[in-house]
């Protein structure tokens, strides 16, 4: 067989846009940060994981704007050879100072810093231990090292003790989790964590992607949450510090490793001078207006509270990612495409990003989101409650497909189960 042929499939991405129930790629025309123009309306963006809302901070755009000015569009080369400017290395010591570890390491994405990182000091005859609901990144890069990866069960600390206990001493063992899972706002119990790593002769490896500006003091992240140290901290700039771009932090051993056996930095070209001032500038508005902290936890607490007097399931969601419990994936992407209709852009997550028969739709919080925005977001999620409690009582729930190439049995099903519902109006 041709090796393309397979591109001829995608059925079930086909059904989706005939029933105009697919819920990718969206195009949005304008941005103002908390409202977007979606198809010549104007839409209160709660998809988005801009959560201090500083992508339109005007301090932030003229940082970036003089970075262009002095330093021009791109590195055009790795950091290793001509790209080192001396604006990464403001940013890295500003991240250090930040998070209280000895140096940090800027990366040109969240991804590549998480593969990067892991795939340079584990080794065949050390151990990982992996939350089972860590991001795809963090599994992408365990798979590199070759070593003996081992899974335990999400927020678990019994089995992840039970796993530690049944693993030599001596051996090296690195145990990394997600600070705040991405899909449900769920908090890692690090403080437990941290307490096995002693225990058993570990390490520790936080992604704290969606914890910076969000969880612990001054929101310096999950560790600090708990007032302990983390031995290496990853985080990204394309959330709170409303850029792109990632980034370690930990000892100045750790750092000089990196630098030097970081495939994904030493590989590719640095992170634009744009993007590098954007994140340095939100980085010190964070640190100068702690307020916004403060201000985008009130708004998450007021929206679940909201869905949780309309009687919804919010996964006990602990941060600023407040989840709708769904459970089949074709009501999720229904109640999505209504949610759009009534003027409020959400995402929904369907499997394998969840657990398989786990939908939900994920609304994202931002300090800069206004009352009135809050309050379009609740009031159209109430008129969709019927349709997700529905969907909540439905037992023995599936994943719509394994993937997104289909047999047409499967595809005759979806096409009158999405007929069912009737058009995607209210």
């Amino acid at each position: 067989m041709d090796l393309f042929e397979k591109t001829k499939g995608l059925g079930l991405v086909r059904i989706l846009k005939q029933a105009d129930l697919y819920p990718f790629f969206r195009r949005i025309d304008g941005s103002k940060g908390n409202n977007i123009h979606y198809q010549g309306a104007e839409l209160v963006m709660m998809g988005s994981n801009n959560y201090l809302g500083l992508t339109h901070d005007p301090r932030v755009i003229s940082a970036a704007t003089q970075a262009l000015q002095t330093w021009g569009t791109g590195c055009t080369g790795s950091r290793f050879l001509n790209g080192n400017l001396a604006l990464h290395e403001e940013l890295e010591s500003e991240l250090a100072s930040f998070y209280g570890t000895d140096d940090a390491l800027v990366f040109a994405s969240g991804y590549m810093a998480n593969e990067g990182a892991i795939s340079s000091f584990v080794g065949r005859d050390d151990y990982i231990l992996s939350d089972s609901e860590n991001h795809a990144c963090i599994i992408e890069g365990c798979k590199l090292t070759r070593s003996k990866i081992i899974v335990f069960d999400h927020l678990n600390m019994a089995d992840l003790e039970e796993k530690l206990q049944a693993l030599p001493l001596e051996a090296g063992k690195l145990i990394i989790t997600d600070g705040v899972f991405s899909m449900t706002g769920r908090l890692a119990p690090y403080n437990k964590i941290h307490e096995l790593a002693k225990k058993y002769n570990a390490r520790t490896y936080v992604d704290d992607a969606h914890g910076l500006g969000v969880v612990g003091p001054k929101g310096k992240g999950t560790a600090a949450n708990f007032g302990l140290p983390a031995d290496i901290i990853m985080g990204t700039f394309s959330k709170s510090l409303a850029s792109q771009g990632g980034f370690i932090c930990a000892s100045s051993e750790v750092i000089e490793w990196l630098r030097h056996k970081a495939r994904t930095f030493m590989f590719s070209a640095a992170l634009a001078p744009a993007s590098a001032a954007a994140a340095l500038q939100a980085l010190r508005v964070l640190k100068a207006e702690p307020q916004l902290v403060e201000r985008v936890r009130a708004n998450a607490a007021y929206l679940k509270q909201s869905f949780d007097q309309i009687g919804l399931n919010t996964m006990g969601t602990q941060t600023c990612v407040v989840p709708i419990y769904i459970g089949d994936d074709e009501t999720a992407l229904v109640v999505c495409q209504q949610l759009l209709k009534l003027g409020v852009f959400t995402t929904p997550v369907l499997y394998p990003a969840v657990p398989r028969g786990n939908s939900i739709i994920r609304c994202s919080v931002m300090a800069t989101h206004s009352q009135k925005d809050l309050d379009k977001a609740v009031e159209a999620v109430t008129q969709l409650a019927p349709i997700i409690m529905r969907a909540n009582e439905k037992p023995n729930h599936e994943a719509m497909a394994d993937g997104l190439d289909i047999s047409p049995e499967m595809s005759s099903r979806l096409a009158t189960k999405f007929a069912s519902y009737g058009a995607p109006t209210v």
